[in-house]
């Protein structure tokens, strides 16, 4: 996936005051969550993030950071623009990554009939073998 891709989210430093999604606790593997809004780039102490408001499978409204990958797919999916992806589904996907020498569940999120191959998360178009003549 191209990590250059452009992305147009409004950018503020306020935000109401929700729960943050809590991995294993808020939302699962295989989830179906809402995506809220058009999300918001906040700065931290760790620097800039994207930050939406999600509807979770059992219907709690949660705050959860977009990741690169995460973005990159909604991108894919759903165009470049974040004010369209509001009311779109998305599937919660929870890996176990090395963060900072700690293992920890990081959770990337794709259009909902998205697989993973060899790795990566890829629509199933994507996953058509290709037959030469």
């Amino acid at each position: 996936m191209n990590n250059n891709k452009k992305m147009k989210v409004q950018k503020t430093e306020n935000f109401v005051q929700i729960e943050w999604a809590k991995p294993n606790k808020d939302i699962f593997s295989g989830d179906i969550i809402i995506i809220l809004n058009e999300g918001k780039l906040l700065s931290g102490k760790y620097g800039e993030r994207y930050v939406f408001k999600i509807q979770t499978k059992r219907g709690d409204v949660r705050l959860l950071t977009f990741n690169r990958t995460t973005m990159n797919s909604l991108i894919d999916g759903y165009g470049e623009e974040t004010s369209e992806w509001q009311g779109k589904k998305a599937k919660v996907w929870i890996v176990k990554s090395n963060i900072s020498g700690k293992i920890k569940d990081v959770v990337y999120l794709t259009p909902p009939d998205w697989i993973e191959k060899d790795g990566r998360f890829v629509s199933p178009s994507d996953d058509i073998p290709v037959i030469e003549s």
